[in-house]
């Protein structure tokens, strides 16, 4: 459980300065805000809340999914400021970056999420690259700020650019917003990034199933093939992002967001040297990265199973209970994902 101090202080940080500025605009809020019933309010009801969430967890759940959805909200606009400066200066690219880190050192203590990254070296290895992560619910976007390299960018659907706040700040920042729908629009905007990925030195984070699994147990969906299409046109590799499944920590249809270390694990590069543009060679490049990535997140898996049976164990609970709040229920997320910034590969 994250200490009192690293609970409030980014709380405190976050929020202090917006704060001041709203109260230093608008007399009118400022009266509002210190009134006595707002303070009362403040003092029956709020804090209350905030202090039974610790212990109760669906009040839990829906006051960290509040925080996350308007810390995702702060940041967007956040990077639509920050993204039009940085490209004046030359540092356009770096703007994601900016925001992906801005993002989990802001919201990830706030929600009670901790980050442990394995095999960092091989992002080094491999610039620019194809980065290839899976892609479970709308939390995901916090284990990619923990990873996010510099000089990297992301490729959304396109609906994702008509998103209020978030949207604005993906198109001003350079996002690639791929028409899943049209199989012929993709192939056009591939041939173009490819070529732009190879003269400015820019990665591309690409999330290969094209959509969230939601799934409650170690597992991966089927891989769309846009991705790999990609790193052969480009001739870049790909380099695989593993984050373990953290129904742990959380899960939507059980009302779940716990405190919790979440492990990433980056595997080694892929290189596409060698391989065509060819249905057969796509295919092949696309079971390896996907037979990689299903190893690691079973072996991860398995980790974080054995771990929690023991600490059941040291709490005196069953293992059967332990088994059970890692698998979860299974099947798809369906409540509380409106936001989320979905980075999926386009169809075939």
């Amino acid at each position: 459980m994250p200490s009192p101090l690293n609970w409030w202080l980014p709380v405190i940080v976050f929020w202090t300065f917006p704060l001041l500025a709203m109260l230093s605009l608008s007399p009118s809020l400022r009266a509002f805000l210190l009134s006595r019933p707002t303070l009362t309010y403040a003092l029956a009801s709020v804090l209350p809340t905030i202090m039974l969430s610790r212990f109760v967890a669906p009040i839990r759940y829906y006051l960290r999914l509040t925080t996350f959805l308007v810390g995702l909200a702060a940041n967007a606009m956040f990077g639509a400021i920050t993204a039009l400066p940085m490209s004046l200066v030359g540092r356009g690219k770096d703007n994601q970056w900016l925001v992906a880190r801005s993002f989990v050192r802001t919201v990830a203590p706030l929600v009670g999420v901790k980050f442990r990254v394995e095999g960092r070296e091989h992002l080094d290895e491999a610039k620019p690259a194809v980065l290839v992560g899976n892609h479970q619910t709308m939390v995901d976007i916090l284990y990619m700020g923990a990873v996010f390299p510099k000089g990297t960018s992301v490729m959304a659907k396109r609906e994702l650019q008509w998103t209020p706040i978030l949207g604005q700040w993906m198109t001003l920042s350079k996002a690639v917003f791929v028409n899943r729908a049209k199989r012929e629009d993709a192939v056009k905007v591939f041939a173009k990034v490819a070529a732009k990925m190879r003269k400015n030195s820019l990665s591309l984070w690409i999330f290969a199933e094209g959509t969230r699994s939601a799934s409650a147990t170690p597992s991966l969906l089927p891989f769309k093939k846009g991705a790999f299409h990609l790193a052969v046109q480009a001739g870049l590799p790909v380099v695989p992002i593993v984050c373990e499944n953290y129904a742990h920590v959380y899960h939507a249809k059980a009302r779940r967001f716990n405190d919790g270390e979440i492990v990433i694990r980056v595997l080694e590069p892929i290189s596409t040297e060698g391989y065509t543009s060819s249905s057969a060679d796509i295919a092949r490049l696309t079971e390896l990265t996907r037979d990689r990535m299903l190893e690691a997140i079973e072996d991860l898996g398995r980790k974080r199973q054995e771990q929690l049976r023991l600490a059941g164990r040291g709490r005196g609970e069953g293992e059967g209970e332990c088994e059970a709040l890692l698998a979860g229920e299974a099947g798809r997320e369906t409540s509380g994902e409106t936001a989320s910034a979905t980075i999926e590969a386009p169809a075939e």
